[in-house]
């Protein structure tokens, strides 16, 4: 690995000098007095209560991202931020943040008309070599006068600085941050909030303002704002500084010493006469310190010091500034140097990849061992993330050796390496082992040869571990090795850990899955675990927290709450009572409600059953599996087996059920819908109409001729199964009602108020009312003449009457 060392200096040496420039030394400058609007909903409550004035003149303020409307009302996730820290998104002043002041208290300069002015006074008056004004306009463009005022009662005039609308402008510190309505109640929505893609409205500006030479000595006491002209309005919301110090900084020099955990930083002395000692902060963070950042190490004397306890092949970031004359005199801290720590044995891993590109190369420490071939980053289908590795090679090529990076503990026998794999072309052995020289491939010694059955992440579980020996040298590195026999292997998310206590269940499947539940099931781990398994689901692909349901055998039907949605179902060894594996998941997707008509029977319409005077045109006897659901006339559900019938020339159809000669069918549920599969819409229903022999019956009318209607019958009882049949008829040319027609029985008044008459009802068995839609309302057994109907709306009713003779008859009525 030493002869790779060179590159690790190759950042640090390409940035020292830019750090011959004097340095930054950002500082905000708090307001004290001088604001004169509040123009930022905060808090819970109305814009008009959380506010006192607008941004813009036409009723438009800023919106903070605690503002509610009432306490129970759903956060919003953009706005200004709580803490009112603007931290400016120019490239050019990195690390440059604005305060601003209250949210709930005036925190604008408004400047509504030309020649308005106003004076804001800092808390805190400082020296600077550039002013920084945070500030914007609503309604339009302005141009404002500044005029920064010194200590010794002396000024500096900025004239005709434009400030841009809030929609429209550059040189922006904060976008996408939202506005609301006053009068209003949320949030404006379209461009005014932050989109998926990144929002750029409504907008703040940061404007710079270069203080003379002559006058970066003098503290600054206020700043005078006018509006010199523009229709916009201007609102000046907070000032920052690049405060002036006689105390330089030190220049960086290349680090030296890199070793895997400690590094040499040097430096070249501070031009200033007074320094006497250097202060140094390093991190993994290359987020600049500011005057307030403790150091790591304080008061170093010299031009140099070594820094250990580091972590290996790890970039740190490091700045150093200079003492001054005791404590209080400082300089800013210096530009940013960098450096990378070499590699070194470490004693765990988790690699995915995808911070590296594509091509032909691997992580820092990692060796390539390649002769011919493919072995490469790959950006083609990773189990996660966007990168793996993929290998191959002909039986006439050599295969590739991917060496993994040094492991302290290699050899203790307590730890496993587990990745995820995948081969183009079923199935494949990859292997896992050992070399004891990382550069020869040649040393490779073989621990585990992995068959490779799956040939993508997800239908099954991808994940293979090897168990590491103790007998492996002390000094060996892991190694995979491909199968040079032409298929591409393919292998992500590399773990190197203890082994577990508690070994997971493996090869997740899933089947048997309908609208409400999914069987899971899986293979036992090599060590069976005494107290079986739990299994629970969860709506993300985040593992579960708690505890699962307990279960002794490897499968289990899961129910699921929602048909049509995606879950995540997890499954869990239980070793003992303290003792659980990690959750091992799989994806399922529920069938959507009534998915599975799409290859419905056709059914002619023909006459009714042999109950009936006219033989029945029926399909033959036909089973439902869907017997342990408990239904009702309702639209949602699944069935197995699915009907289609095409509405005939009249637009009225009768269909209804019948058991089947020797059936234990008591019962069934009979549901007409209009639509296609997993997108229905109920039209009729009847759960059981035994008084006609028959369990369920629907009639309609008014149905678009040529239109087919899906048809879904279940079984009622969840304590009996059986067979059923299902006949459709045209209701308009039934024979039973030409002959009931002849016995002229009558239906009167029509329409009728409250009560109607029926004629000849003594051969009357039963009488239904029905909708238009053949929903059963009203049944009468064994009806007298006079029936009465008060309880109904207005509208069109079916009074069907069925005869002692088992014929029937269907008259129109109307209801005023």
């Amino acid at each position: 690995m030493k002869k790779n060392q060179p590159a690790l200096l190759l950042g640090a040496l390409g940035i020292f000098a830019s750090s011959l420039a004097f340095a930054q030394n950002y500082q905000t400058m708090p307001i004290a007095s001088g604001f004169n609007a509040d123009v930022i909903a905060n808090g819970v409550g109305s814009s008009s209560v959380t506010t006192n004035n607008d941004v813009d003149g036409v009723s438009y303020a800023f919106v903070a991202r605690d503002f509610q409307l009432t306490a129970a009302s759903t956060p919003i996730t953009y706005g200004i931020p709580v803490n009112g820290i603007i931290n400016s998104a120019i490239n050019a002043t990195p690390g440059l943040s604005y305060q601003l002041a209250s949210l709930s208290a005036n925190n604008s300069l408004r400047l509504a008309a030309i020649n308005d002015a106003g004076t804001l006074t800092f808390t805190t008056p400082k020296a600077a070599t550039k002013l920084y004004m945070l500030a914007v306009t609503g309604s339009g463009s302005s141009t404002v006068n500044v005029v920064v005022n010194f200590s010794d009662a002396t000024s500096q005039t900025f004239s005709a600085i434009s400030v841009a609308d809030w929609y429209t402008g550059t040189n922006i510190a904060i976008q996408g941050i939202g506005r609301i309505k006053k009068p209003g109640v949320t949030p404006a929505t379209g461009d005014d909030i932050p989109s998926p893609e990144g929002g750029t409205n409504p907008r703040l500006y940061q404007f710079e303002l270069a203080i003379d030479a002559a006058n970066q000595t003098k503290t600054i006491q206020s700043v005078t704002v006018t509006k010199a002209s523009g229709t916009g309005i201007p609102n000046i919301f907070a000032f920052s500084a690049d405060a002036f110090s006689t105390c330089a900084p030190p220049v960086l020099q290349a680090a030296t010493n890199i070793t895997a955990n400690g590094v040499t930083l040097n430096w070249t002395a501070s031009g200033s006469t007074q320094a006497n000692s250097y202060d140094i902060y390093y991190s993994t963070s290359s987020t600049v310190p500011t005057a307030t950042t403790s150091p790591n190490l304080s008061n170093i004397a010299g031009i140099s010091t070594s820094v250990g306890g580091l972590q290996p092949n790890t970039t740190y970031y490091y700045w150093i500034k200079t003492n001054c004359g005791g404590t209080t005199a400082q300089s800013v801290w210096s530009f940013v140097g960098t450096f990378k720590t070499a590699c070194g044995a470490v004693t765990s891993l988790s690699e995915n990849f995808d911070s590296y590109s594509t091509g032909t190369t691997l992580p820092d420490c990692w060796v390539r061992n390649f002769v011919n071939g493919t072995m490469t980053i790959s950006s083609t289908t990773p189990a996660s993330g966007t990168r793996n590795i993929y290998q191959t090679n002909t039986s006439a090529q050599t295969p590739s050796t991917v060496v993994l990076p040094e492991f302290s503990n290699i050899n203790a026998g307590t730890h496993w390496l587990k990745l995820k794999a995948r081969v183009n072309t079923a199935t494949g052995t990859l292997n896992v082992g050992y070399v004891t020289n990382p550069t020869d491939a040649s040393t490779f010694v073989l621990i585990q040869a992995l068959s490779i059955a799956n040939t993508n992440y997800t239908s099954t579980n991808p994940e293979y571990t090897v168990i590491v020996p103790s007998s492996v040298p002390a000094n060996a590195r892991l190694a995979v090795r491909n199968t040079a026999d032409g298929k591409g292997y393919y292998w992500d998310d590399v773990v190197w850990e203890p082994v577990p206590s508690c070994f997971p269940p493996t090869t997740l499947a899933t089947s048997a899955i309908t609208a409400n539940s999914a069987t899971l099931s899986w293979a036992a781990p090599s060590s069976a675990p005494a107290g079986g398994y739990e299994y629970t689901y969860t709506t993300t692909n985040t593992a579960p927290t708690g505890n699962g349901t307990s279960v002794s055998g490897t499968s289990v039907t899961v129910p699921l709450p929602s048909p049509g949605t995606t879950y995540y179902l997890w499954v869990r060894s239980k070793c003992t009572a303290t003792s659980t594996s990690v959750w091992i998941g799989t994806t399922v997707n529920t069938k959507a409600v009534n998915d599975e008509c799409s290859a419905p029977i056709a059914i002619t319409p023909g006459a009714t059953f042999t109950t009936n005077p006219i033989t029945a045109t029926t399909v033959g006897a036909t089973s439902t599996s869907d017997t342990t659901a408990t239904h009702t006339c309702q639209s949602t559900g699944y069935n197995d087996t699915w009907y289609s019938v095409v509405v005939p020339a009249s637009g009225s159809l009768t269909i209804e059920t019948q058991s089947a000669p020797g059936s234990s069918v008591s019962d069934t549920v009979l549901g007409v819908y209009t639509g296609s599969c997993g997108s229905l819409t109920q039209i009729g229903c009847d759960d059981d109409n035994s008084s006609d022999g028959n369990f369920s019956l629907v009639t309609l009318t008014g149905q678009t001729p040529g239109a087919t209607l899906l048809i879904g019958v279940w079984n009622y009882s969840s304590t009996t199964s059986g067979q059923f049949r299902i006949a459709a008829y045209d209701a308009s040319l039934s024979t039973s009602d030409i002959s009931v027609a002849k016995k002229e029985v009558k239906v009167y008044p029509n329409p009728f108020s409250d009560m109607i008459n029926i004629s000849e009802f003594k051969d009357i068995k039963t009488i239904k009312v029905a909708d238009v839609a053949g929903r059963t309302l009203r049944t009468i057994e064994n009806p007298g003449q006079e029936i009465n109907l008060s309880s109904l709306n207005s509208g069109l009713y079916l009074i069907t009457m069925y005869f002692k003779d088992g014929s029937q008859h269907t008259v129109k009525t109307i209801k005023k």
